[in-house]
Parts: structure tokens; C-alpha cells; sequence
């Protein structure tokens, strides 16, 4: 019972703290920002004056004042003094924020607490729409076992509130055809992709593979999905190793482009940047280089005899 009161002061903390920085539409820095600390387990807010105004140097002031304590009594530094920040960098829009092995020894309280603390803070930057974290230079893992995705904002307020309904909508895949030889239209209608992201949801279809007879699965089951995101209409989809040693039935063009024709449906993505562990200064399958965005490729859709799914509702993914 002590556990599910201070859970649920926490979560009414982090939706104060939300809901008093939303409406900002604008990021006008130039007039003081909000850098958030701990005090009695709960998210607290202190004008802060910056001397920069945007960029990586921002970031740095920013992380500076999130490792001390603040001017007021009794609230404490976001990031504990045990943990140091490695390195940081801006890179389309995503902040990514590197810290040494001491993360992971953060009790869940205190490491939900600073994630929230750092992430509200830095997303405030005008050249700042997500934060990702990683520990020493690898993507980090949440206190489940499972790698965190770039976050904003609504990721400290998505699991909050009445959701009598899970959002829905239709979505269209691509596998590979029954031989290989081309990738084949396959839709899914009024699927509730429920907490996840749009993105999440169509990766995880994906590798889930095609529920239809015609159709050969593309990506590999043992493949994971270390992070995806969409930033400046380009979808980032960072893959662990299996995406490079696991063997697929179709080539590596039809595993790439039944990943960047899939995402690429979407209205927000126009460009796919895939990457393996972090890393794009790779070949995939030794003949296709993952350095630069993909964009779409129509000329190896099948043209004709595509075959649609009947509507699907309420799709759980394990």
C-alpha cells in the first residue's frame, strides 16, 4: 500500500509539471527556462536565466544546473551526484544524453525521477524534440530489461488518465510475396496500436510477420527494435545485432525496403535512417549501405493481385 502512494503522488507530480510547460508551442529560450530537481520524491520546478539560447551549448548549461542542487531549499539535484554525464549531442532533433554504468544502480524511484527531470528540461530547447539516453555509448535499458526509445513529454503522461478507448487506425505493410521476388501490399484495418507509438507498432507487425497465405515475413522473429523515432519527417529505427546475423528468406533489398515502404506509409515519415546498435557505417548483408536515409521504393512493389486483410480490431502485441 506504501508502494502505491508514493507511485501515485509521483505520477500526479509528473502531470502537474507536464501540464504547466504544454501549451509552449513556441520555444522562446531567451527568457529564462524551467530546469526541473527532486524535492520530497517529487518534480519541482525553478526559473532558471540561461546564458545560451539553443544548441549543444544549451544542453550543456542545462545538464550543469540538472547535476546540482537548486536555489531553494531542499531541492536536489535530478541527476544524483554518484552519476556522470559522459558525453551529449544534438543530432536531428534528438538529444542524446550519454552517463556512466552508475545509471543502472539507481533505485526505480530515483531513476524514473531523473529521466523525467532530464527530459522535461532538455525537450524546452528550440533544436530539442526528443531526449534519448544511452550508457556508455549503448542504448539504455529501463528497470524491465527493455531499451528505451527517444522520449518526450508524453511519455511521462501516456499511461495516466482514463483510456476507455485505445487509438486505431488502418496501416499499410509490406512483405515479401509468396516467392520473393517483390514486395506485396498487406493491409490491416482499424488496428489498435494502443500504447505504443505508430512506428512501434508497424516494427513489431513487422516482425511479427504476415498472418496470410501469399505473403513471406521479411524480418527476422529474433530481431529487436532498440529505438524508433520520427524526427523532421525522418523515422530513425535503431535495430540490435540480430537485424545483421539473423537470415532472412528474401534478399537484403527486400529487407530494407519492406522496413522504409512500410514506415514510409506514414503521413510524418519521408525518409527512414536505419541503424544497428547505433551504428550506420555498415553494409547490410555486405552490399547496402546503411550511412544515409532511405526513401521509398516503388518499382519492387507487385503491382497487381494484392490481397487485403479483413478488418483486425484490438491487435495485441506480445
Amino acid at each position: 500500500m506504501k508502494k502505491q502512494r508514493w507511485l501515485i503522488c509521483l505520477i500526479i507530480s509528473i502531470i502537474i509539471s507536464v501540464c504547466t510547460g504544454c501549451g509552449d508551442d513556441h520555444k522562446d529560450n531567451s527568457s529564462g527556462m524551467d530546469i526541473y530537481y527532486i524535492s520530497n520524491e517529487k518534480l519541482v520546478t525553478e526559473k532558471y536565466q540561461n546564458n545560451n539560447d539553443r544548441g549543444e551549448q544549451l544542453v550543456e548549461e542545462l545538464l550543469g544546473r540538472l547535476t546540482k542542487s537548486g536555489d531553494l531549499e531542499g531541492n536536489n539535484s535530478a541527476i544524483p551526484e554518484e552519476v556522470s554525464v559522459q558525453g551529449y549531442s544534438i543530432v536531428d532533433g534528438i538529444a542524446k544524453i550519454d552517463f556512466d554504468e552508475k545509471y543502472y544502480e539507481l533505485s526505480p524511484k530515483k531513476e524514473l525521477l531523473c529521466r523525467a527531470a532530464v527530459v522535461l528540461t532538455l525537450v524546452k530547447i528550440k533544436d530539442v524534440e526528443y531526449v534519448a539516453f544511452t550508457v556508455n555509448n549503448e542504448p539504455c535499458k529501463g528497470k524491465d530489461g527493455k531499451f528505451l526509445n527517444a522520449m518526450d513529454e508524453s511519455d511521462f503522461v501516456s499511461d495516466i488518465g482514463d483510456q476507455k478507448e485505445k487509438p486505431a487506425m488502418d496501416f499499410v505493410m509490406y512483405f515479401a510475396n509468396e516467392d520473393g521476388t517483390a514486395l506485396k501490399e498487406y493491409k490491416l484495418y482499424n488496428a489498435s496500436y494502443g500504447e505504443r507509438t505508430k512506428e512501434q507498432f508497424i516494427l513489431n507487425q513487422l516482425i511479427k510477420g504476415p498472418e496470410m497465405q501469399g505473403y513471406t515475413f521479411t524480418v527476422s522473429p529474433k530481431v529487436k527494435v532498440l529505438s524508433v523515432v520520427t524526427a523532421n519527417n525522418i523515422c530513425y529505427v535503431d535495430f540490435d545485432e540480430n537485424f545483421l546475423t539473423e537470415q532472412s528468406q528474401v534478399s537484403g533489398k527486400m529487407v530494407v525496403y519492406s522496413i522504409v515502404n512500410t514506415l514510409s506509409e506514414l503521413d510524418e515519415v519521408h525518409k527512414v535512417q536505419i541503424s544497428v546498435k547505433g551504428e550506420t557505417s555498415i553494409k547490410y548483408k555486405n552490399e547496402i549501405s546503411l550511412e544515409h536515409p532511405f526513401i521509398r521504393n516503388l518499382d519492387i512493389i507487385e503491382q497487381v493481385g494484392n490481397v487485403e486483410i479483413e478488418e483486425i480490431e484490438n491487435i495485441e502485441i506480445k
